[in-house]
């Protein structure tokens, strides 16, 4: 198993929700909507969507399915700062767009109201509470969720972790905003973090924006153009998707608006295995970097599809700053190695499409 790593990031949005409540809980709430949560999840439990639910234990572990209805809101205290599911768990957090469900912040007043009780003296900020750990189990599902101001850590932390090998989810028209995510030496963790993920995991029609970094995948993930990693003028540090891993099953990729990074040294799509590429869609490359295709040129479909590039993380005339640092870097020759056509038993060599740009498979020195 990856080794996990954490950042603390600081940025700041206020988000407004608005919810509408309803139904009851089994727990007793300490004041008129409130209720502290401080024991573990153990049999099967319903929260209500009229209530406010404050995770008030650390550790928080779900044992059991634990059914989150419309509305609701879970608030973390900044001593009690992550949810674990363990085996035999499951959160079911199934929002509605006029009620989704929030996950945010203990000092965020603008979700639920001051629950702190502190007259506003505190703000949210990124980093606030840390993660849900999906934590290798399966049948989670985050429908009409919102993700707040977590992240926290001193090295990139995700908000959403299904990087122990084997978690799987549905995650559908989620919102993450104002958490953390980024970078650690080589490695890459994304709000919403699947980089280890099983490749049933779902992720369509979420909203990324004002995060450090918003997304990391297992490559054999078939990502679609439904998601958005932008809201008004605000999108992401690291304003791509982070790819790891090889292909060993027919995926497809199709988003549009931000590049996917490749973040292993040579990525590999399997003998007879194929990675197919909407139009437009960019692959970009880390230093050294390679893409291998195992059957060749057929593995990649539509690989000189209009609009698709493979080209350096540096490469911001292409989806925007992948890299997160402006324009401090610009691309240049010999950034990234090359596309190689292995075919099997017989060697092709390297790809000369001319929609590769800033590769030298030759180089000497990079």
């Amino acid at each position: 198993m990856k080794m996990k790593t954490y950042i603390y990031a600081i940025l700041g949005l206020t988000i407004v929700s608005g919810l509408t409540f309803s139904s009851c809980d089994p727990n007793k709430p300490n004041n008129e909507g409130v209720i502290e949560v401080t024991s573990d999840i153990t049999e099967p439990t319903t929260w209500s969507g009229d209530k406010i639910y404050v995770i008030k234990k650390f550790d928080f572990i779900v044992e059991a399915e634990l059914t989150i209805e419309p509305g609701a809101i879970i608030k973390l205290h900044p001593n009690y700062k992550t949810i674990t599911i363990a085996q035999g768990g499951k959160i079911l957090a199934r929002g509605t767009a006029s009620s989704p469900i929030v996950f945010t912040s203990f000092k965020d007043d603008t979700s639920g109201g001051d629950t702190n009780g502190d007259g506003g003296i505190t703000t949210p900020a990124v980093g606030d509470w840390q993660s849900i750990d999906i934590n290798g189990t399966s049948g989670s599902e985050f429908i009409y969720c919102k993700f707040l101001y977590g992240g926290f850590g001193l090295n990139p932390s995700p908000t959403l972790d299904l990087s122990t090998g084997g978690s799987s989810a549905k995650i559908e028209n989620c919102t993450f905003a104002n958490n953390g995510g980024g970078k650690n030496g080589s490695f890459y963790v994304g709000v919403l973090h699947a980089d280890n993920a099983a490749n049933s995991t779902i992720i369509r029609n979420n909203t990324f924006y004002n995060n450090v970094l918003p997304l990391t995948i297992n490559a054999e993930i078939d990502i679609d153009n439904s998601n958005t990693f932008s809201y008004q003028s605000f999108t992401n540090t690291y304003n791509s998707i982070f790819v790891f891993g090889n292909i060993d099953k027919n995926t497809s990729w199709g988003e549009t608006e931000v590049a996917f990074v490749i973040t292993s040294e040579n990525m590999q799509v399997g003998v007879g295995k194929t990675l197919t590429l909407a139009n437009s869609v960019v692959l970009k490359f880390l230093e050294n970097g390679q893409l291998t295709l195992l059957s060749g040129e057929s593995s990649l479909i539509n690989y000189n599809g209009s609009g698709v590039f493979y080209t350096s993380f540096k490469d911001d005339d292409l989806k925007g700053d992948s890299n997160g640092d402006g324009t401090s870097s610009v691309p240049a020759t010999a950034d990234w190695t090359g596309i190689y056509l292995d075919n099997w038993d017989k060697t092709v060599g390297w790809a000369q499409w001319e929609n590769i740009r800033y590769n030298n498979p030759n180089a000497t020195v990079k």
